[in-house]
């Protein structure tokens, strides 16, 4: 794919924003770059991770019923700070690591699958990621782990507790999301646009675990089209 930012993001969800807040913020040391209204009374606090954002999204409402995300692990590299392992609100693990460490010079996630190599196939083969390890997938700087273990499953939305969804920023959401399928991976939500912002659209892993696939107008230069 051509990227048009070296980084992924990861997106969660949570219904006790100043928990994550005082997490993110205090404990992680990450700086809060903007907040944004996805949907009424829906606000995402972005925090700004070596230009990766861990997207923090608000979600008033207690959420549908929706089985766990395969994305079990966050790493971070955080030059001069002793490394850390601890867990946010929401219970999965945050880990701070000197630059270099596994590979992480900015973000690393890990992703949990009862079928590591067919998971290790789809990133490398429909997202087009490049392999940094024998189950280490890199897309920009960004590192992916694939672990064995519980996996993720379908669902309807990806919006949901916790660690929900990556975002790999390119050109042009519609050709992409079209290649991807081409290449073998699912459609989760067809493109859409959000205002002047962004045009977006989500695949799905073997496993159901969402993948927003975004031309965001701040980074491609283009306004994206109305739906």
């Amino acid at each position: 794919m051509r990227l048009a930012k070296q980084h992924i993001d990861i997106g969660l969800f949570t219904n006790d924003i100043t928990a994550q807040r005082r997490f993110w913020s205090d404990t992680v040391g990450l700086r809060l770059d903007h907040e944004l209204e996805l949907a009424p009374g829906v606000i995402q606090h972005r925090y700004d991770a070596h230009d990766s954002v861990i997207k923090v999204n608000h979600f008033p409402d207690p959420f549908p019923p929706q089985p766990r995300s395969g994305y079990t692990g966050l790493t971070i590299a955080r030059a001069e700070h002793p490394e850390w392992v601890g867990q946010h609100p929401g219970g999965e693990t945050v880990r701070l690591v000197p630059p270099g460490t596994d590979g992480v010079v900015g973000i690393g996630v890990t992703v949990s699958t009862p079928h590591p190599d067919r998971m290790m196939d789809f990133y490398l083969n429909a997202m087009e990621f490049e392999q940094a390890g024998p189950r280490t997938a890199r897309c920009g700087d960004s590192l992916l782990f694939v672990v064995e273990g519980p996996g993720g499953s379908d669902s309807d939305d990806f919006m949901g507790p916790d660690f929900r969804y990556l975002t790999v920023q390119i050109y042009d959401a519609d050709e992409s999301c079209a290649q991807i399928v081409k290449r073998g991976g699912r459609l989760g939500q067809a493109p859409k646009t959000l205002g002047e912002i962004a045009r977006y659209g989500f695949i799905l892993d073997p496993d159901g675990n969402w993948i927003e696939v975004s031309a965001r107008a701040s980074l491609t230069g283009i306004i994206p089209p109305p739906d």
